[in-house]
């Protein structure tokens, strides 16, 4: 990534992508990719432009390990604090020693490039500057973030964040308008991280971007992969697979290929693919690592003929969620999730008018938990027995949880044969609840009781286990 750096001249501010790229190359040795290799992929530099020409939103950067996304944010941070005075910048890592490390980064370029302006002496992890602008390096605790008023807050290892931090930096930023002398400086946030958590905040936020029609500034380590010379091998090389021969033609970053060689070797399949080619998150404590929304979201149900019968599978609650899927149960053995409702804070009876609202028709049954034949206390009625009064046929059956874990990972994947188990793209809440139903990372045989996930999870297991054979199919009536 590096080359020799000679001392700067900074009186010109960059004011278009080539003056800015060779600022960059000349004053910090940085030379960077410009553009993505991949599909959906930007190059690094993309991150700079776009921080640097002030950002019309909040940014999201999805980077692999090793992939620059902390030096670049060092150098953002400089850039701003150079030419946007007066300016308040402060870093944010996952952890203090995260934060450090674009510290590090961070401190050598102010001392050489602009040592003559520090305003006094630099105090332990913040700089002033004597045009105004100023760093600071933040510990990873709400009592450090309440109460700022900065212009950008720099969000590193996103991933590593307590959420209840990344929420209280939301409310801290502060724009400011243009004077004679500085330009307008948006206040942002900028979460920059890897993504290898299927159930963490990273994956929260890039899934919030994406739903926002927010872009995501995303790069793979094919972005920043050397060239790579004629005379080494493709046949032999365990980077073909990866790279399909475009580090030939079109790869010019500054991760050696050896490197990227030797890491692989290191690494399962899972954690390369998740940590280096950001393709998705690890399956790791995952119920469900099989679920593949390429392969089990479908519009339509695959070969189930006309006469599928139509399931309502629930879970109730009123504090917790009162979850209720639309399930089309083909007679090959076919299930099409077609529709969600998940709702708290209202009775049953309001659930039952909301239900009768959608547009799918009579349901042949419902199947729920059998914890709802429980009497309330102020009606008099169970939440089944409610059910049951609306018209439709009620099954219950007991069953342990991990039997219709394993009914539905045989839907996703079974031993032998296709999957039977689809879900329609509007289930969007079901769909992440599949992907980030996971387990303790201390262990058990049960899955984590999460109050979000786990209830959709528990609607489609009720439905499983009440519809696996005649026996179960019948269930108990209450």
């Amino acid at each position: 990534m590096h080359v020799s750096a000679p001392r700067p001249e900074l009186s010109c501010r960059p004011a278009t992508p080539d003056e800015l790229r060779r600022w960059v190359e000349t004053n910090l040795g940085l030379k960077l990719p410009a553009r993505g290799v991949c599909p959906g992929h930007a190059g690094p530099f993309e991150y700079l432009l776009r921080a640097y020409f002030e950002p019309a939103e909040d940014l999201v950067v999805w980077a692999p390990r090793g992939g620059g996304k902390t030096r670049l944010a060092a150098a953002a941070t400089l850039l701003d604090m150079l030419y946007k005075p007066p300016c308040a910048v402060r870093i944010l890592g996952g952890s203090l020693q995260q934060s450090l490390r674009m510290w590090e980064h961070l401190l050598p370029d102010v001392e050489r490039l602009a040592g003559e302006h520090l305003s006094g002496r630099s105090r332990s992890r913040r700089i002033d500057l004597d045009n105004g602008s100023s760093v600071a390096v933040l510990t990873q605790s709400q009592r450090s973030v309440r109460g700022l008023r900065v212009q950008k807050m720099r969000c590193d290892e996103v991933e590593l964040f307590d959420p209840r931090v990344w929420e209280a930096a939301q409310l801290v930023t502060r724009s400011r308008e243009a004077d004679g002398q500085s330009p307008a400086v948006r206040g942002t946030v900028e979460a920059i991280s890897t993504l290898h958590e299927p159930f963490g905040l990273m994956e929260r936020i890039v899934r919030q971007a994406e739903a926002d029609n927010v872009r995501i500034i995303r790069w793979c380590v094919l972005e920043v992969l050397q060239r790579c010379p004629s005379e080494r091998r493709c046949d032999c090389c365990p980077l073909l697979e990866d790279c399909r021969g475009i580090a030939r033609t079109r790869c010019d970053g500054f991760v050696s290929i050896d490197d990227a060689v030797a890491m692989k070797r290191r690494v399962s399949v899972e954690t390369w693919q998740a940590e280096m080619l950001c393709r998705r998150p690890a399956a790791r404590n995952c119920v469900f690592p099989t679920f593949d929304p390429a392969v089990h979201v479908r519009e339509e149900m695959p070969c189930a003929g006309d006469d599928a019968e139509l399931w309502l599978a629930v879970d109730f609650g009123f504090a917790n969620p009162f979850v209720c899927l639309w399930v089309r149960a083909g007679r090959n053995g076919t299930v099409h999730v077609i529709d969600e409702y998940v709702q708290e804070q209202r009775t049953i009876d309001e659930h039952v008018e909301h239900i009768r609202l959608r547009p799918w028709g009579r349901p042949a049954r419902v199947a729920c938990d059998p914890a709802g034949a429980a009497r309330n206390e102020q009606t008099a009625m169970s939440d089944v027995q409610a059910l049951r009064r609306a018209g439709w046929r009620v099954t219950c059956r007991h069953s342990a949880i991990v039997e219709g874990i394993e009914m539905i990972r045989a839907g996703l994947r079974p031993a032998a044969g296709n999957p039977s188990l689809f879900i329609h793209p509007r289930c969007q809440r079901l769909i992440r609840a599949m992907r980030s139903y996971r387990y303790s990372a201390r262990g058990g045989e049960l899955p984590l009781k999460d109050g979000t996930h786990d209830h959709l999870v528990d609607a489609l297991r009720y439905f499983y286990v009440n519809s696996a054979g005649s026996s179960a199919a019948e269930g108990r009536r209450y």
